[in-house]
């Protein structure tokens, strides 16, 4: 197949991620080949795999495309300089949790987690790709806003992680409703209810033992 002349290398990746969000909507990811999607993004298959090198690596890419490469910089800019406390904190956390249900809840995206978790049998390999390439990468960034109000050292350890699982438990509960239910719909209840969800995790956070003096 002859490439599109009017298509710049640095364009060519972001071209074939919307291709193969696309047939995998459509067709789910056992019935795409990379053959199809390099068809459909008007390249040749050996350009697809020189960006991707496998099927699954491509399913993940799309994922990250539409949470983790845009949530990234929304986290960034959420988190204040310095430590946090009180009021500070809550408005913080609820702009974060808010950020990432934008994402996360978002219909494309969750049509996609569908898939993944329908196909993650088929290929065991996705889950852990999508783990360790989209997850462990928002749970860093999570990590380090947390980390500062808490103030974590030797003598209090795990305080860190456990406020990390508390402060996502709702957010994965909203995002395993919408796809059991309707993402819009669900959203829509989140937004209301966030404010006194995080208004608890913030008060566990504060409640958590400071380190000696």
């Amino acid at each position: 197949m002859e490439e599109r002349k009017t298509r710049r290398p640095s364009q060519k990746p972001a071209a074939i991620r919307a291709a193969a969000q696309r047939l995998f909507l459509q067709h789910g990811l056992q019935q795409t080949s990379m053959d199809t999607v390099a068809a459909e993004a008007r390249v040749t298959k050996q350009t697809v795999y020189r960006h991707f090198g496998s099927k699954e690596q491509l399913f993940v890419a799309v994922l990250k495309s539409l949470v983790v490469e845009r949530l990234h910089p929304d986290l960034l800019e959420a988190v204040p300089a310095g430590a946090q406390s009180g009021a500070e904190l809550e408005d913080t956390l609820l702009t974060v949790a808010n950020n990432i249900l934008d994402h996360v809840l978002e219909p494309t995206y969750i049509n996609l987690v569908r898939i993944l978790v329908a196909e993650a049998r088929e290929f065991p390999e996705l889950a852990e790709l999508f783990r360790t390439t989209a997850i462990q990468p928002m749970a860093a960034a999570l990590t380090n806003l947390l980390g500062t109000p808490l103030n974590e050292d030797a003598d209090h350890p795990g305080t860190v992680p456990a406020a990390l699982r508390l402060f996502i438990a709702p957010l994965i509960n909203y995002e395993v409703e919408a796809m059991l239910g309707d993402p819009t719909t669900v959203h829509k209840r989140a937004r209301a209810e966030l404010p006194a969800v995080v208004k608890l995790v913030a008060t566990a956070i504060k409640a958590s033992p400071d380190p000696p003096r």
